[in-house]
């Protein structure tokens, strides 16, 4: 199961990367199109009370490169923003502890002279519902000649190299920009979103939409979602870290 086939992702242009300082202080905007935020919209999780699973987006400006950004959330309780080294953005981290949870938060780019700003919603979930998501990502169900179906067995980097998918990262570097209801559709119809694309050189759609059919249970649809979320973001050989359309990549 995948939910970003190397080069499956929103199209939202190429990312440059740009020095970033980071401040709780409440979100200004007069002019949101003057610099546009890798995701946008974008989309997290968090599990109120519980700090045993952390949450947390990579975010980028597109474009902008060597300039200092200072970036402010209109919810300082819902989430922290710290400086990312490892993409010259911000990561953004849900906090559990937010005084207004499941409520939209703004996150705000600004330049002395330019500004950007991309709406983030956060979807709260339970420990249990973790539990549920790592199972089936993990543990799979028994299928036809009982080859279990782990979303791991070709998605993980200690998968059987032989099925050629063990580089494709589930994370919110790659998935940040997915609702949940789309994540759901690639997952369950091997539907690719509007605005997405797909590279035909890793296997043809109708071979990827035909494995990508997973019955979920309700459940397992609210676990996945929030496990998925809760991964650890990191980048991918391929071309769909922040969505962004790189070398080789055509409509299905």
């Amino acid at each position: 199961m995948t939910l970003s086939l190397r080069s499956l992702a929103v199209v939202l242009g190429l990312v440059t990367g740009c020095s970033a300082k980071s401040t709780a202080t409440t979100s200004t905007c007069s002019d949101p199109t003057g610099l546009k935020l890798v995701f946008s919209p974008m989309y997290s999780a968090v599990i109120p009370g519980d700090d045993t699973h952390s949450f947390q987006l990579p975010v980028v400006v597109n474009g902008v490169s060597g300039s200092a950004l200072t970036w402010r959330s209109s919810d300082p309780s819902a989430v922290l923003i710290q400086p990312d080294s490892l993409t010259g953005g911000v990561l953004l981290k849900m906090l559990s502890t937010a005084t207004n949870p499941g409520a939209p938060v703004t996150i705000t780019a600004n330049t002395s002279t330019l500004c950007g700003s991309a709406t983030l919603t956060i979807t709260s979930g339970t420990t249990d519902d973790w539990s549920m998501g790592e199972a089936r990502y993990n543990d799979g169900v028994v299928v036809d000649a009982g080859v279990r179906a782990a979303c791991s067995d070709c998605h993980a980097p200690h998968a059987d190299a032989g099925h050629g998918f063990n580089d494709i990262a589930h994370t919110p570097e790659q998935t940040g920009g997915f609702s949940d209801d789309q994540i759901l559709n690639i997952v369950q119809n091997g539907a690719i979103p509007d605005g997405g694309y797909f590279d035909k050189s890793i296997v043809s759609y109708g071979q990827w939409n035909a494995f990508h059919q997973w019955n979920l249970t309700p459940a397992e649809k609210t676990g996945i979602v929030l496990y998925l979320r809760s991964l650890v973001p990191t980048a991918q050989v391929g071309t769909s870290n922040f969505g962004g359309l790189e070398a080789g990549a055509s409509t299905h």
